[in-house]
């Protein structure tokens, strides 16, 4: 609906113009209708630019009207912008209008004080060793602060990094160390912290978001080991039937949710309400499936790369060169593919397995909150339309494995968008977690002030008070 005087875009339901104050309806027509006279017919004229509105004044040369308007309903404002610069925020509003479809999606709002700067700002600051172990030793019932200590703000994670340089320092140490000895012995070292290294870290940045710090180390690795070993089986056992072949986004991704409900189900109570803490178990899952994975797809390229070596002659060559070879030297062709399809997937795993699992199970605990888990908050709409997400994300990451002729360009691009709307979500699902956090600090401390006031029976005496002095100052 259109105001019938100013042209101000308006909700069915309004009665008058927020812009202008004009009756909108039958009667906001008519009276425009009588002070407006009749005009002879004129010539047929170009149509407006979609950014201005009816009656706008002609623009200057170069330049083109654009509509601001701050809130839908809102009063709009017709500014006069270089042509340039108009398409430039027309492909602004084309991608604001994605980012608004992903947030009613996800049932989430706008970002809101968010900045990747201020968020890592003390990442590289120096701490002690009693510091560290003090930032560590929280989550148990008697190391969880109490809820009105909790910061809502955006929180700074710092140990992530501390993770992710010790487990990279390590790889690299070991990895030179087979390079320079060729002995096959680190091989497996090897390996497994190129899986690990990243995701871990990823997932310690996730435990660092959890701001009521009542998750503990010991539990997120429980959840990190029998979760993510229970989503292997799981996912396992449905891939025998070749029909869930097809579908990987619906069958990974659900039973990646199923093992994070399966193994937190045990915790009963509150312990585990807030939806943040709902987005670290599936992140802890997440991560575990995501090493798990990783390692058997580094497993694959050895075998297949080394029988390709052997099938080429490769073996026999170096074998008839040397008197003694080292293992090492013998494994050193399909070693060097496995590293190199690790670090592939040890660099694309925080915008996959991890996200994904994470927006999931944040989306299943906006629903469950403190309750033990249902079917029927499997079924709620506001975790169906957010579990769209991961599984669509999930399908689009695999479109190369649909089209195969896609060419690595095109896949790069996708995993970019990919990556970039993934955690996009679940940035606003974990400010939305903050703001459950607060609402809860402010619900409890209108409970204590309620407590209180009956306690020393001021909300029986304040009414009289008033009833007393209202006659004096009469």
């Amino acid at each position: 609906m259109f105001c019938p005087r100013c042209g101000t875009a308006c909700l069915p339901e309004n009665k008058f113009c927020k812009s202008c104050g004009s009756a909108l309806g039958a009667a906001g027509n008519a009276q425009a209708a009588a002070a407006t006279p009749a005009a002879p017919a004129a010539a047929p004229q170009p149509a407006a630019h979609p950014g201005a509105y009816q009656g706008a004044p002609a623009p200057p040369p170069g330049m083109v009207p654009v509509v601001y308007q701050a809130y839908p309903g809102g009063p709009q404002q017709v500014y006069y912008v270089p042509a340039q610069g108009a398409q430039a925020q027309a492909a602004g509003g084309f991608l604001a209008g994605i980012r608004e479809r992903i947030r009613n999606l996800a049932s989430t709002d706008k970002l809101e004080g968010f900045s990747l700067r201020e968020l890592f700002k003390e990442t590289f600051m120096k701490r002690g060793a009693e510091a560290v172990e003090d930032y560590l030793a929280v989550g148990s019932p008697r190391t969880t602060p109490p809820l009105e200590m909790v910061d809502t703000n955006w929180p700074k994670p710092w140990m992530f990094f501390r993770v992710l340089v010790g487990l990279a320092l390590a790889y690299a140490a070991i990895y030179a160390l087979f390079l320079y000895t060729l002995n096959e012995k680190p091989m497996i070292a090897i390996m497994v912290l190129a899986a690990f290294a990243v995701p871990v870290a990823t997932l310690m940045l996730i435990w660092e978001m959890n701001t009521p710090r009542n998750v503990s180390i010991a539990e997120m690795i429980n959840v990190f080991v029998i979760g993510g070993g229970i989503a292997v089986v799981m996912i396992t056992l449905w891939y025998l039937i070749p029909i869930f072949g097809q579908v990987p986004g619906v069958v990974e991704e659900t039973s990646k949710l199923l093992a994070v409900i399966f193994v937190t189900y045990r915790v009963r109570g509150s312990r585990f309400p807030y939806q943040l803490n709902g987005i670290l178990f599936g992140a802890a899952v997440g991560a575990g499936f995501a090493c798990s994975e990783t390692l058997g797809y580094g497993l694959d390229t050895f075998v297949q790369t080394f029988m390709q070596f052997i099938q080429s002659g490769g073996l026999q060559k170096l074998l008839q060169s040397q008197a003694s070879v080292p293992y090492g030297e013998i494994m050193m062709p399909a070693m060097k593919a496995t590293i190199s399809e690790l670090n592939m997937r040890a660099v694309l795993s925080p915008f996959g397995h991890i996200v994904w699992t994470a927006i999931a199970a944040g989306a299943f605990w906006r629903v469950k909150g403190d309750r033990p888990a249902s079917i029927s908050m499997l079924l709620d709409g506001r975790f169906l339309r957010a579990f769209c997400i991961p599984v669509l994300m999930h399908t689009l990451w695999d479109l190369n494995v649909i089209i195969p002729t896609l060419s690595n360009t095109v896949m790069l691009g996708v995993y970019i968008i990919l990556a970039v709307a993934s955690w996009y979500v679940l940035f606003t699902m974990i400010q939305q977690g903050l703001h459950q956090v607060r609402d809860m600090q402010k619900a409890q401390l209108q409970h204590t002030l309620n407590h209180v006031e009956a306690t020393l029976g001021l909300g029986a005496k304040v009414p009289a008070i008033v009833q007393q002095r209202a006659p004096a100052g009469a």
